[in-house]
């Protein structure tokens, strides 16, 4: 052992010596293991002790147990599918198939083009010329999921405080809402978007669905959120000139959301 050698060597053992020094050579043979020993015990004390205690290891796995929730981990097994056609996706869990003409891993979750509806090389080239000013996109997640002081139950919550500062109806089933300065449930000032509300239409909570669109500068966007499935959430994400069409692109969120099939 190099240990060995290295006491060896630093007490001058090997050499021809009387009785006396060869005792005092084994002592310090002895001491300079001791030492040695020491040290490397208190290396391994050290190293375990800035390793992870329990605590620590039972938060990282359920923070990877969480993140799975919603993708491919090791020891996962894709339910059978079409992969040239279809494409496998995991929200909270429960694996979903769908067409890969409008679903994609990538995003986890699906988009479409407006007002083609159209996607992949089926899009009209005027659709494509700016991107991301003509397509749809809906995220799908299981974590994150904002308070309940959203969508519709907002603009009732906004009814009764006296926060609303104007409201049109645009056309049949469609309203704009704009708020006053003040701050809302989430500490935000709530007067620097429009509220547009498919009155005609009921969201997946039973109420108007409703898109909060910025429009401010022409690139600015417009979206919405709700609980497709429970422990589901589906954002979504256009430009704020397709606002005004609120109603049908909900309608058209919906239907593609329907092409998603559980496992």
């Amino acid at each position: 052992m190099k240990l060995k050698a290295d006491c060896i060597h630093s007490t001058g053992a090997g050499s021809q010596k009387s009785p006396n020094r060869r005792d005092r050579t084994r002592r310090g043979v002895f001491m300079c293991r001791l030492k040695h020993g020491y040290v490397l015990a208190v290396a391994a004390f050290l190293l375990t002790a800035c390793g992870p205690n329990e605590e620590q290891r039972a938060q990282w796995a359920e923070e990877k147990r969480i993140e799975c929730l919603d993708k491919f981990c090791e020891g996962d097994i894709e339910p059978r599918h079409d992969s040239a056609t279809e494409v496998a996706l995991k929200f909270n869990g429960q694996w979903y198939v769908g067409p890969k003409y409008y679903f994609s891993t990538g995003m986890n979750g699906a988009a479409f083009y407006w007002p083609s509806k159209k996607n992949r090389e089926d899009v009209p080239q005027d659709e494509r010329a700016v991107p991301y000013a003509h397509t749809i996109e809906i995220f799908l997640r299981s974590n994150n999921i904002p308070s309940e002081s959203r969508g519709y139950k907002l603009i009732e919550l906004a009814e009764s405080k006296g926060w609303i500062a104007d409201r049109r109806n645009l056309r049949r089933g469609l309203d704009a809402i704009k708020m006053k300065h003040v701050i809302g449930p989430r500490g935000q000032y709530i007067d620097h978007v429009t509220h547009y509300v498919a009155t005609q239409l009921k969201g997946t909570d039973g109420l108007p669905p409703v898109a909060i669109c910025s429009h401010v500068n022409p690139s600015d966007s417009g979206g919405t959120g709700f609980m497709w499935q429970p422990g589901i959430w589906a954002g979504t994400r256009m430009n704020q000139k397709h606002c005004a069409d609120w109603p049908e692109i909900f309608q058209e969120i919906t239907r593609v959301l329907q092409l998603l099939k559980k496992a």
